[in-house]
Protein backbone atom coordinates (compact mmCIF):
# COMPACT_ATOMS: atom_id res chain seq x y z
CA UNK A 1 0.00 0.00 0.00
CA UNK A 2 2.78 2.14 0.96
CA UNK A 3 4.57 1.20 -2.65
CA UNK A 4 1.60 2.43 -4.73
CA UNK A 5 1.53 5.64 -2.46
CA UNK A 6 4.97 6.48 -3.29
CA UNK A 7 4.54 5.57 -7.22
CA UNK A 8 1.65 7.95 -7.42
CA UNK A 9 3.68 10.82 -6.12
CA UNK A 10 6.37 9.82 -8.11
CA UNK A 11 3.95 10.46 -10.65
CA UNK A 12 2.69 13.44 -9.88
CA UNK A 13 5.97 15.01 -9.09
CA UNK A 14 7.51 13.87 -12.91
CA UNK A 15 3.75 15.52 -14.08
CA UNK A 16 4.14 19.02 -12.74
CA UNK A 17 8.00 19.20 -13.70
CA UNK A 18 6.96 18.23 -17.20
CA UNK A 19 3.99 21.09 -17.05
CA UNK A 20 6.89 23.51 -15.65
CA UNK A 21 9.02 22.53 -18.38
CA UNK A 22 6.46 23.14 -20.76
CA UNK A 23 5.31 26.80 -19.61
CA UNK A 24 8.91 27.94 -19.42
CA UNK A 25 9.25 26.27 -22.75
CA UNK A 26 6.14 28.55 -24.12
CA UNK A 27 7.37 31.61 -22.31
CA UNK A 28 11.16 30.96 -23.72
CA UNK A 29 9.36 30.73 -27.20
CA UNK A 30 6.93 34.09 -26.69
CA UNK A 31 10.02 36.04 -25.70
CA UNK A 32 12.28 34.60 -28.46
CA UNK A 33 9.17 35.55 -30.94
CA UNK A 34 9.25 39.26 -29.74
CA UNK A 35 12.99 39.58 -29.80
CA UNK A 36 12.66 38.21 -33.03
CA UNK A 37 9.76 40.85 -33.93
CA UNK A 38 11.31 43.50 -32.15
CA UNK A 39 14.96 43.18 -34.40
CA UNK A 40 13.03 42.76 -37.61
CA UNK A 41 11.14 45.64 -36.57
CA UNK A 42 14.54 47.40 -36.14
CA UNK A 43 16.16 46.39 -38.90
CA UNK A 44 13.18 48.11 -41.14
CA UNK A 45 13.36 51.03 -39.63
CA UNK A 46 17.39 51.28 -39.86
CA UNK A 47 16.72 50.11 -43.34
CA UNK A 48 14.64 53.51 -43.57
CA UNK A 49 16.72 55.64 -41.98
CA UNK A 50 19.39 54.78 -44.17
CA UNK A 51 17.05 55.17 -47.17
CA UNK A 52 15.56 58.72 -45.94
CA UNK A 53 19.81 59.53 -44.94
CA UNK A 54 20.13 58.72 -48.65
CA UNK A 55 17.79 60.50 -50.12
CA UNK A 56 18.17 63.72 -47.80
CA UNK A 57 21.36 63.88 -48.71
CA UNK A 58 20.84 63.11 -52.65
CA UNK A 59 17.94 66.50 -52.73
CA UNK A 60 21.02 68.59 -50.50
CA UNK A 61 23.49 67.55 -53.31
CA UNK A 62 21.20 68.25 -56.13
CA UNK A 63 20.17 71.67 -54.51
CA UNK A 64 23.72 72.49 -54.15
CA UNK A 65 24.72 71.63 -57.82
CA UNK A 66 21.71 73.50 -59.00
CA UNK A 67 23.03 76.29 -56.46
CA UNK A 68 26.33 76.16 -58.03
CA UNK A 69 25.25 75.68 -61.87
CA UNK A 70 23.22 78.71 -61.32
CA UNK A 71 25.79 81.06 -60.24
CA UNK A 72 28.29 79.92 -63.58
CA UNK A 73 25.07 80.38 -65.93
CA UNK A 74 24.91 83.95 -64.32
CA UNK A 75 28.56 84.88 -64.44
CA UNK A 76 29.26 83.09 -68.04
CA UNK A 77 26.12 85.30 -68.97
CA UNK A 78 24.23 82.86 -69.99
CA UNK A 79 21.29 83.75 -68.04
CA UNK A 80 19.88 86.54 -70.15
CA UNK A 81 19.16 86.63 -73.76
CA UNK A 82 21.04 89.90 -75.84
CA UNK A 83 18.09 91.91 -74.52
CA UNK A 84 18.12 90.96 -71.04
CA UNK A 85 15.58 88.52 -71.32
CA UNK A 86 15.61 85.55 -68.39
CA UNK A 87 16.09 82.43 -70.23
CA UNK A 88 16.75 80.05 -67.32
CA UNK A 89 19.53 77.83 -66.07
CA UNK A 90 18.85 74.74 -67.96
CA UNK A 91 18.14 73.74 -71.71
CA UNK A 92 15.46 71.61 -71.87
CA UNK A 93 14.11 72.39 -75.57
CA UNK A 94 16.07 70.08 -77.58
CA UNK A 95 19.68 70.85 -76.92
CA UNK A 96 19.88 74.12 -78.89
CA UNK A 97 22.66 75.44 -76.75
CA UNK A 98 19.84 78.03 -75.10
CA UNK A 99 18.50 77.77 -71.61
CA UNK A 100 14.98 77.72 -71.36
CA UNK A 101 13.99 76.60 -68.00
CA UNK A 102 14.50 77.10 -64.10
CA UNK A 103 14.03 73.42 -63.75
CA UNK A 104 16.56 70.39 -64.70
CA UNK A 105 17.31 66.73 -63.71
CA UNK A 106 20.34 65.55 -62.40
CA UNK A 107 21.92 62.52 -62.14
CA UNK A 108 20.26 61.45 -59.03
CA UNK A 109 17.18 63.65 -58.98
CA UNK A 110 16.37 66.96 -60.08
CA UNK A 111 16.23 70.84 -59.33
CA UNK A 112 14.26 73.53 -59.26
CA UNK A 113 15.83 77.19 -58.96
CA UNK A 114 14.40 80.64 -57.84
CA UNK A 115 16.73 83.80 -58.76
CA UNK A 116 15.31 86.88 -57.18
CA UNK A 117 16.93 90.51 -58.47
CA UNK A 118 17.99 92.24 -55.87
CA UNK A 119 20.06 95.62 -54.97
CA UNK A 120 22.96 95.27 -52.16
CA UNK A 121 24.95 98.19 -51.39
CA UNK A 122 23.93 99.97 -54.55
CA UNK A 123 25.12 96.84 -56.91
CA UNK A 124 22.88 94.72 -58.69
CA UNK A 125 22.60 91.19 -56.93
CA UNK A 126 20.64 88.08 -56.87
CA UNK A 127 19.14 85.79 -54.51
CA UNK A 128 19.21 82.50 -55.25
CA UNK A 129 17.11 79.91 -54.34
CA UNK A 130 17.54 75.94 -55.18
CA UNK A 131 15.35 73.45 -54.22
CA UNK A 132 16.56 69.92 -54.77
CA UNK A 133 14.80 66.31 -54.79
CA UNK A 134 16.27 62.98 -54.48
CA UNK A 135 15.86 60.23 -57.40
CA UNK A 136 12.15 59.20 -56.06
CA UNK A 137 10.70 62.75 -55.11
CA UNK A 138 9.81 61.91 -51.44
CA UNK A 139 12.96 63.74 -50.44
CA UNK A 140 13.53 67.95 -50.68
CA UNK A 141 15.85 70.10 -49.57
CA UNK A 142 16.69 74.15 -50.28
CA UNK A 143 19.46 75.75 -50.27
CA UNK A 144 19.55 79.96 -50.43
CA UNK A 145 22.61 81.98 -51.12
CA UNK A 146 22.98 85.95 -52.57
CA UNK A 147 25.17 86.42 -55.64
CA UNK A 148 26.81 89.49 -56.20
CA UNK A 149 29.59 90.77 -58.26
CA UNK A 150 32.98 92.37 -56.47
CA UNK A 151 33.45 95.70 -57.29
CA UNK A 152 36.38 95.68 -59.73
CA UNK A 153 36.46 99.74 -59.70
CA UNK A 154 35.72 100.81 -56.05
CA UNK A 155 37.39 104.24 -56.61
CA UNK A 156 36.19 105.88 -59.50
CA UNK A 157 38.24 108.46 -61.11
CA UNK A 158 37.00 112.12 -60.99
CA UNK A 159 39.00 113.09 -64.52
CA UNK A 160 38.44 112.09 -68.07
CA UNK A 161 42.50 111.79 -68.07
CA UNK A 162 45.08 111.64 -65.28
CA UNK A 163 48.69 110.53 -65.86
CA UNK A 164 51.28 110.11 -63.36
CA UNK A 165 53.68 112.15 -65.81
CA UNK A 166 53.40 114.69 -68.84
CA UNK A 167 50.90 115.26 -70.92
CA UNK A 168 51.98 116.59 -74.39
CA UNK A 169 49.46 116.98 -77.14
CA UNK A 170 51.39 117.71 -80.08
CA UNK A 171 48.29 116.94 -82.53
CA UNK A 172 44.94 118.36 -81.86
CA UNK A 173 42.92 116.91 -78.93
CA UNK A 174 39.69 117.68 -76.62
CA UNK A 175 39.19 116.63 -73.40
CA UNK A 176 35.66 116.80 -72.35
CA UNK A 177 34.27 116.59 -68.31
CA UNK A 178 30.72 117.76 -68.90
CA UNK A 179 30.27 116.19 -65.09
CA UNK A 180 32.58 118.06 -63.48
CA UNK A 181 35.41 121.64 -63.40
CA UNK A 182 38.09 119.42 -64.04
CA UNK A 183 39.76 117.40 -66.92
CA UNK A 184 43.30 116.69 -66.63
CA UNK A 185 45.06 115.39 -63.95
CA UNK A 186 49.29 115.16 -63.87
CA UNK A 187 51.97 114.82 -62.08
CA UNK A 188 54.13 116.52 -64.59
CA UNK A 189 53.90 118.97 -67.27
CA UNK A 190 50.94 119.97 -69.19
CA UNK A 191 51.17 121.21 -72.83
CA UNK A 192 48.22 121.12 -75.02
CA UNK A 193 50.37 122.25 -78.12
CA UNK A 194 50.32 124.63 -80.66
CA UNK A 195 46.95 123.16 -82.60
CA UNK A 196 43.90 124.65 -83.23
CA UNK A 197 41.94 122.44 -82.70
CA UNK A 198 43.22 121.59 -78.83
CA UNK A 199 41.05 122.70 -75.89
CA UNK A 200 39.69 121.00 -72.95
CA UNK A 201 35.55 122.05 -71.92
CA UNK A 202 34.21 121.62 -68.50
CA UNK A 203 30.33 121.82 -67.80
CA UNK A 204 28.80 125.44 -68.12
CA UNK A 205 27.79 126.91 -65.08
CA UNK A 206 25.34 129.24 -67.26
CA UNK A 207 24.04 126.61 -68.97
CA UNK A 208 20.28 125.48 -68.40
CA UNK A 209 19.31 123.01 -65.73
CA UNK A 210 22.88 123.58 -64.03
CA UNK A 211 24.52 122.43 -61.66
CA UNK A 212 22.09 119.33 -61.53
CA UNK A 213 22.85 118.85 -65.03
CA UNK A 214 26.65 117.43 -63.98
CA UNK A 215 24.34 114.11 -62.50
CA UNK A 216 23.45 112.65 -65.64
CA UNK A 217 26.15 114.46 -68.14
CA UNK A 218 23.72 116.18 -70.30
CA UNK A 219 25.70 119.86 -69.35
CA UNK A 220 26.40 122.18 -72.19
CA UNK A 221 30.15 122.84 -72.02
CA UNK A 222 32.18 125.52 -72.46
CA UNK A 223 35.81 125.93 -73.31
CA UNK A 224 38.58 126.67 -70.54
CA UNK A 225 41.93 125.79 -71.55
CA UNK A 226 43.74 125.85 -75.49
CA UNK A 227 47.21 126.54 -76.91
CA UNK A 228 46.89 130.08 -75.37
CA UNK A 229 45.68 129.54 -72.07
CA UNK A 230 45.63 127.11 -69.14
CA UNK A 231 42.15 126.77 -67.33
CA UNK A 232 42.24 126.07 -64.19
CA UNK A 233 40.56 122.74 -65.09
CA UNK A 234 44.14 121.10 -65.87
CA UNK A 235 46.01 120.53 -62.33
CA UNK A 236 49.72 119.75 -63.47
CA UNK A 237 52.97 119.35 -61.15
CA UNK A 238 50.51 117.18 -58.55
CA UNK A 239 53.84 116.22 -56.49
CA UNK A 240 51.27 114.27 -54.61
CA UNK A 241 50.81 112.01 -58.08
CA UNK A 242 54.21 112.94 -59.01
CA UNK A 243 55.71 110.83 -56.17
CA UNK A 244 53.10 107.64 -56.52
CA UNK A 245 54.44 104.17 -58.11
CA UNK A 246 52.33 103.17 -61.13
CA UNK A 247 51.74 100.14 -58.70
CA UNK A 248 50.82 102.55 -55.93
CA UNK A 249 48.60 104.55 -58.63
CA UNK A 250 46.67 101.57 -59.76
CA UNK A 251 45.92 100.36 -56.17
CA UNK A 252 44.30 103.99 -55.43
CA UNK A 253 41.80 103.19 -58.22
CA UNK A 254 41.47 99.59 -57.94
CA UNK A 255 41.88 99.07 -53.77
CA UNK A 256 44.82 96.13 -54.52
CA UNK A 257 47.50 95.23 -55.83
CA UNK A 258 47.92 94.66 -59.69
CA UNK A 259 48.92 91.18 -58.49
CA UNK A 260 46.38 90.51 -56.94
CA UNK A 261 44.01 91.99 -59.19
CA UNK A 262 45.32 89.88 -62.20
CA UNK A 263 44.57 87.05 -60.14
CA UNK A 264 41.25 87.80 -58.80
CA UNK A 265 39.64 90.18 -60.97
CA UNK A 266 40.44 89.58 -64.51
CA UNK A 267 38.34 87.02 -66.67
CA UNK A 268 40.78 87.42 -69.88
CA UNK A 269 44.75 87.58 -70.05
CA UNK A 270 46.95 88.34 -72.28
CA UNK A 271 50.25 87.71 -72.85
CA UNK A 272 52.64 84.82 -71.67
CA UNK A 273 51.93 81.75 -69.45
CA UNK A 274 49.46 83.27 -67.41
CA UNK A 275 47.07 83.44 -70.77
CA UNK A 276 43.48 83.10 -69.64
CA UNK A 277 40.36 83.11 -71.51
CA UNK A 278 38.82 81.76 -75.09
CA UNK A 279 39.50 85.03 -77.17
CA UNK A 280 42.98 83.58 -78.43
CA UNK A 281 45.35 85.60 -76.70
CA UNK A 282 45.47 88.02 -78.78
CA UNK A 283 44.88 91.62 -79.01
CA UNK A 284 42.48 91.87 -82.03
CA UNK A 285 40.63 88.42 -80.76
CA UNK A 286 40.53 89.58 -76.64
CA UNK A 287 39.86 93.46 -76.75
CA UNK A 288 38.52 94.63 -80.54
CA UNK A 289 34.91 93.86 -79.75
CA UNK A 290 35.42 93.14 -76.08
CA UNK A 291 31.94 93.64 -73.72
CA UNK A 292 31.64 93.69 -69.94
CA UNK A 293 35.27 92.29 -69.80
CA UNK A 294 37.79 92.69 -67.61
CA UNK A 295 40.95 92.39 -69.56
CA UNK A 296 44.40 92.36 -68.20
CA UNK A 297 47.37 92.56 -71.31
CA UNK A 298 51.15 91.67 -69.93
CA UNK A 299 53.45 93.61 -72.17
CA UNK A 300 53.58 96.44 -74.76
CA UNK A 301 51.22 97.17 -77.72
CA UNK A 302 50.57 98.50 -80.84
CA UNK A 303 46.72 99.16 -81.14
CA UNK A 304 45.43 99.94 -84.96
CA UNK A 305 42.10 100.78 -85.05
CA UNK A 306 39.44 98.15 -83.46
CA UNK A 307 36.78 99.25 -80.74
CA UNK A 308 36.45 98.27 -76.90
CA UNK A 309 33.19 98.07 -74.81
CA UNK A 310 30.64 98.20 -77.45
CA UNK A 311 28.07 95.81 -78.53
CA UNK A 312 28.77 97.29 -82.40
CA UNK A 313 31.73 97.93 -83.87
CA UNK A 314 33.21 101.42 -83.97
CA UNK A 315 34.78 103.26 -86.90
CA UNK A 316 35.94 106.48 -87.69
CA UNK A 317 33.98 109.14 -86.32
CA UNK A 318 30.78 107.08 -85.18
CA UNK A 319 29.89 106.31 -81.87
CA UNK A 320 28.59 103.95 -79.89
CA UNK A 321 24.89 104.01 -79.23
CA UNK A 322 23.62 104.19 -75.56
CA UNK A 323 21.65 100.76 -75.33
CA UNK A 324 25.23 99.09 -77.39
CA UNK A 325 27.36 100.42 -74.65
CA UNK A 326 29.24 97.27 -72.51
CA UNK A 327 31.95 99.07 -71.00
CA UNK A 328 34.97 96.80 -70.27
CA UNK A 329 37.79 97.54 -68.00
CA UNK A 330 41.31 96.99 -69.94
CA UNK A 331 44.70 96.59 -67.66
CA UNK A 332 48.10 97.41 -70.11
CA UNK A 333 51.34 95.76 -67.77
CA UNK A 334 53.40 98.41 -70.41
CA UNK A 335 53.09 101.00 -72.88
CA UNK A 336 50.57 101.84 -75.45
CA UNK A 337 51.02 103.03 -79.06
CA UNK A 338 47.80 104.13 -80.50
CA UNK A 339 47.34 104.14 -84.52
CA UNK A 340 44.08 104.40 -86.69
CA UNK A 341 40.90 105.08 -85.07
CA UNK A 342 40.36 103.21 -82.12
CA UNK A 343 37.35 103.45 -79.64
CA UNK A 344 37.36 102.47 -76.02
CA UNK A 345 34.90 102.52 -73.75
CA UNK A 346 35.05 101.85 -70.22
CA UNK A 347 38.68 102.31 -68.11
CA UNK A 348 42.32 101.94 -69.84
CA UNK A 349 44.65 102.02 -67.19
CA UNK A 350 48.39 102.03 -68.51
CA UNK A 351 50.83 101.32 -66.10
CA UNK A 352 53.85 102.54 -68.97
CA UNK A 353 53.17 105.74 -71.25
CA UNK A 354 51.06 106.20 -73.70
CA UNK A 355 51.73 107.18 -77.58
CA UNK A 356 49.54 108.43 -80.71
CA UNK A 357 49.46 109.30 -84.36
CA UNK A 358 45.94 107.90 -84.84
CA UNK A 359 42.60 109.38 -84.16
CA UNK A 360 42.01 107.80 -80.46
CA UNK A 361 38.69 108.13 -78.80
CA UNK A 362 38.00 107.38 -75.04
CA UNK A 363 34.84 107.37 -73.65
CA UNK A 364 34.75 106.62 -69.44
CA UNK A 365 38.07 107.36 -68.28
CA UNK A 366 42.15 107.22 -68.87
CA UNK A 367 45.19 107.04 -66.38
CA UNK A 368 48.34 106.14 -66.94
CA UNK A 369 51.60 105.60 -64.62
CA UNK A 370 54.09 107.01 -67.31
CA UNK A 371 53.24 110.08 -70.05
CA UNK A 372 50.67 110.82 -72.57
CA UNK A 373 52.35 111.84 -75.98
CA UNK A 374 50.28 112.58 -79.21
CA UNK A 375 52.38 113.13 -82.21
CA UNK A 376 51.84 116.11 -84.86
CA UNK A 377 49.81 114.14 -86.53
CA UNK A 378 47.49 112.60 -84.11
CA UNK A 379 44.15 113.48 -82.44
CA UNK A 380 43.17 112.61 -78.96
CA UNK A 381 39.29 112.62 -77.84
CA UNK A 382 38.68 111.86 -73.89
CA UNK A 383 34.79 112.09 -73.25
CA UNK A 384 34.46 111.44 -69.26
CA UNK A 385 31.34 109.26 -68.77
CA UNK A 386 30.35 108.40 -65.02
CA UNK A 387 28.14 106.21 -66.23
CA UNK A 388 29.90 103.70 -68.06
CA UNK A 389 32.36 103.36 -64.98
CA UNK A 390 29.44 102.74 -63.02
CA UNK A 391 28.46 99.98 -64.87
CA UNK A 392 31.93 98.85 -64.59
CA UNK A 393 31.06 98.18 -60.81
CA UNK A 394 28.69 94.88 -61.94
CA UNK A 395 31.74 93.19 -64.36
CA UNK A 396 33.57 92.22 -61.24
CA UNK A 397 33.70 88.34 -60.86
CA UNK A 398 30.36 86.81 -58.81
CA UNK A 399 30.65 85.38 -55.78
CA UNK A 400 28.03 84.42 -52.66
CA UNK A 401 27.70 87.52 -50.55
CA UNK A 402 29.60 86.65 -46.64
CA UNK A 403 26.86 85.43 -44.65
CA UNK A 404 24.13 84.56 -47.36
CA UNK A 405 24.59 81.41 -47.96
CA UNK A 406 21.87 79.31 -45.68
CA UNK A 407 20.14 75.78 -46.17
CA UNK A 408 17.39 76.09 -43.54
Amino acid sequence: MRISNDLQQLTLARKQKGMAVLIMSIILLILITFVSLYLARSVLFEGKIVNNDLRARQAFENAEAGLALTMQTISDGKYWDDDGIVLGVFDNNGGDGINDDHEGELTNGRVSIVVTPVVINELNAYIIESTGFSDDGTATRSVTANMRALNPLPNIPDNPLSTKGSVILGGSATVHNPEGHSTIWSGGDVDVGSNNATQTLIADPSGANYPYCMDDGSCATKETSNRDKIGLDIIEHDSDLANLTPTEMFENFFGMSPERYKEVMTDIIIGGIDAKGDCGNSWNGCVDGSQNDIIWYDGNVDENGGSMGCAVPVQGNNVCAKNDEKPSILIIDGDLNLAGTPHFYGIVFVMGSITGSGNSTFHGALITGGDVVNSTSGSLDAHYNSRLLVKLTESGPKAVGAGSWKDF
